[in-house]
């Protein structure tokens, strides 16, 4: 994926890792600044924070106790050990503490982070946080860069693709064989996904039924994705789509997947819009019980006029409450 991209990146990134862990005290805290300013500028370490926060969901109390209490305190509770031994759950656990601790703004506070040294040297403690926190967190996200199992990125990729390039051919895809209108825009999706080397099972048997798309049977990362098309026109309205959110919830249950994937093709003149508590960077995302689900929309309907120049369009908004409602009638239907 990008190869030369993804070079560039990882050579910003590698330079300021370099800087963080060479910064005098009254210089951490400032780079560390600047080092989050970046990691929340380029779109593929947005996307892959975004699936770390969302794999890992227990870290977040865990960063909390850190920040709030002392790594002491968390200790004598017990949160260390089990997020310590899972390389991934202690990023998600550094990426959290990193930023508790430059809002803090000074380095000096450090000696809330570590645990106890003989040195009493701050620059020694101040060592001590990036080994603890800096290198694992950095560590994943260099691993993570072209990774296949991390597909957020990607999904922004494939919608531009499809919204810049691939319009005009995926909105007649859309209207042919318009039973099958559906499957031949998912298969496209599975089509981008493969070349950008990941493995794919389309349409696996579950207990729930057939996910469009599961990555794996085997092992804990699964990538589970359904595409639906949004037209009420044509019988797929709002209604469809929360179905859609419904069936995505219930795969990750069966798959024990912490994520999800709804790719909604919009083939509709009319905006469809989100009220959901997810921040919406990289893309809106829902959080059911633990199960993040995260939303791409593809708008393919050929308007006629540029976005400055276009009327204002009908929207249908869906809220979190219809989402929440919809995965809960699943629930109590299916005990």
């Amino acid at each position: 994926m990008h190869t030369e991209y993804l070079q560039s990146v990882r050579y910003k990134l590698q330079k300021r890792i370099r800087r963080q862990r060479t910064a005098s005290i009254e210089a951490y805290t400032p780079a560390l600044k600047q080092l989050i300013q970046f990691i929340d500028s380029e779109p593929s370490l947005i996307a892959i924070q975004a699936e770390l926060a969302a794999r890992f969901p227990d870290a977040e109390s865990v960063a909390n106790a850190i920040v709030n209490d002392g790594l002491l305190r968390a200790d004598q509770a017990g949160l260390i050990d089990t997020a310590i031994n899972d390389e991934g759950k202690w990023a998600s656990v550094g990426m959290r503490v990193l930023r508790g601790f430059a809002a803090l703004g000074n380095a000096h506070k450090v000696l809330n982070f570590v645990p106890h040294l003989s040195s009493s040297k701050i620059i020694d403690h101040v060592s001590a946080f990036s080994d603890w926190y800096l290198t694992p967190f950095y560590e994943y996200l260099d691993e993570r860069l072209d990774d296949p199992q991390f597909v957020l990125g990607r999904l922004i990729r494939f919608k531009h693709l499809c919204e810049w390039f691939w319009r005009d051919e995926l909105m007649k895809l859309s209207h042919d064989e318009s039973r099958r209108g559906e499957k031949r825009l998912a298969e496209r999706l599975y089509e981008f996904l493969y070349t950008e080397g990941l493995t794919i099972h389309v349409e696996p048997s579950s207990v729930s039924g057939e996910a469009d798309m599961v990555s794996s049977q085997e092992g804990p990362d699964r990538l589970v994705a359904d595409a639906k098309i949004f037209n009420p026109d044509k019988s797929k309205s709002k209604g469809y789509v929360l179905q859609g959110f419904r069936q995505i919830y219930q795969y990750t249950c069966d798959y024990n997947s912490a994520i999800g994937y709804l790719v909604i093709f919009n083939t509709s003149d009319k905006q469809l819009r989100f009220a959901v508590s997810g921040e919406a960077k990289p893309l809106p995302r829902v959080v059911l019980n633990h199960k993040t689900i995260f939303i791409v929309t593809i708008d393919l309907y050929p308007h006629e006029e540029s976005a400055s120049r276009r009327p204002q369009q009908d929207f249908v908004e869906i809220t979190e409450d219809e989402i929440r409602g919809e995965a809960a009638r699943k629930e109590v239907s299916n005990p």
